[in-house]
């Protein structure tokens, strides 16, 4: 299983914004502690395994449920932590990006997210999850 910090955003994404939105929460999950990235992930998806082992030995949770709720306000929290950080770099494209981000609403993401968006959950949770656990003899 990737680490998270390998998880490629343009995977999570049919759209330029999903793509925004994902790098925004893989930087907000990574800015944690891991045990505190997973009890966020852990807080917004109910993982159901029913495949034991997937990718690089570490079980598959499929047919998940996916707290919307709980996702719209993860991603706001993201967005928030984001416009935090790019306020510190004070420059010419950090305005921008803010300017992008402050118009982006968690529920109308998960409103019209596509499967690839809402799959960044669950990768971000196996990620945190599993890696550890499979990497130490």
């Amino acid at each position: 299983m990737k680490k998270l910090t390998w998880l490629s955003v343009e995977d999570y994404g049919t759209t330029v914004m999903e793509i925004i939105v994902a790098s925004a929460m893989k930087g907000y999950l990574r800015r944690m502690s891991e045990e505190e990235a997973l009890k966020k992930v852990e807080s917004i998806i109910e993982p159901k395994i029913i495949q034991l082992f997937g990718e690089s030995g570490a079980p598959m949770p499929v047919q998940s449920h996916v707290d919307g709720a709980k996702f719209a306000a993860f991603i706001d929290e993201a967005l928030a932590d984001s416009i935090r950080e790019l306020k510190v770099r004070e420059d010419d494209m950090s305005g921008v990006s803010i300017a992008v981000l402050q118009n982006v609403e968690g529920k109308s993401m998960v409103e019209t997210m596509s499967p690839e968006f809402v799959n960044f959950i669950g990768d971000a949770y196996r990620s945190l999850k599993y890696t550890n656990h499979l990497e130490k003899p």
